[in-house]
């Protein structure tokens, strides 16, 4: 009889999630309005009695209603998504490689215990460990952070019950059912981080 692993980890999280695009003053700022001739080598020059000063439609690149601490919080989400990003790829590698075991039997227990020695645990270590090393600049944001390495931390608990539940010809259900456990409670903590972070990053909409 097949034994099930209901392991659900979402993939890149951050990505799968609406996240706001910001657009930088520095680059909106930056397009070219340069008008020339391409049928002489004259260029078109403002007329001379131009007062910029005193023009009210004048673009000065800067918007007075620019609140500086919401540019604070929005640049905060762009270094984080950044930062998720790098690490991204153990994630996937780990997940991806998990999920092709999710169905346990004695044909396919070597190559589940194999992969998950060698592949599935090691990488989604290295992805706990990449999230642990990141500080978001925003305080809220932090502790929306603490969400996710909470739900990653379960999910490798998970993992490792799950090995060992392969690691023996004769397959022990309880320690199946302790590791299902883990992933319960770790997606419950996943679940309230994207549910924050789509809060968060509602504010920029």
């Amino acid at each position: 009889m097949k034994k099930k692993l209901s392991l659900l980890l979402a993939l890149t999280v951050v990505f799968g999630l609406t996240v706001p695009s910001v657009v930088p003053y520095a680059q909106a700022a930056s397009t070219d309005t340069t008008t020339t001739n391409s049928s002489t080598n004259s260029t078109v020059q403002p007329p001379t009695n131009e007062d910029t000063g005193t023009d009210p439609d004048l673009d000065t690149g800067e918007d007075p209603e620019l609140d500086p601490a919401m540019l604070a919080e929005a640049e905060a989400m762009i270094s984080y998504g950044d930062q998720l990003d790098a690490i991204a790829v153990y994630e996937e590698r780990a997940v991806d490689t998990y999920n092709k075991y999710r169905y346990v039997t004695s044909a396919n227990r070597k190559q589940a215990y194999s992969a998950l020695t060698y592949t599935v645990i090691p990488n989604y270590t290295k992805f706990l460990a990449g999230l642990k090393q990141i500080k978001p600049e925003s305080v809220q944001l932090a502790k929306i952070h603490a969400n996710y390495i909470k739900a990653t931390s379960l999910h490798l608990e998970a993992m490792t019950l799950f090995k060992k539940y392969v690691s023996s010809p004769k397959l022990d259900v309880s320690i199946l059912n302790k590791a299902n456990k883990k992933v319960d409670a770790g997606m419950a903590a996943l679940n309230s981080y994207k549910k924050a972070l789509d809060a968060y990053g509602a504010q920029f909409n």
